[in-house]
């Protein structure tokens, strides 16, 4: 697997990681977790949405790049 391949894969994975936990925190209970978890969980969100965008990013610019 070229390093492109790696990247790409390792791009989704971590975007799947985050946005688990961020459902997974925005579902706790209020009362056990308090709002600096709900925050991190929308926090990672967002960095999930950021991951994807990149891995499009990225998959476009490296079309060029033979490895």
């Amino acid at each position: 697997m070229s390093i492109k391949g790696f990247h790409l894969i390792f791009i989704a994975i971590a975007s799947l990681f985050c946005a688990g936990f961020g459902v997974w925190a925005l579902f706790l209970d209020e009362q056990s977790s308090g709002l600096g978890v709900k925050a991190f969980g929308i926090f990672t969100l967002a960095v999930s949405a950021g991951l994807i965008v990149y891995g499009f990013y990225f998959r476009k610019k490296s079309k060029n790049i033979i490895v």
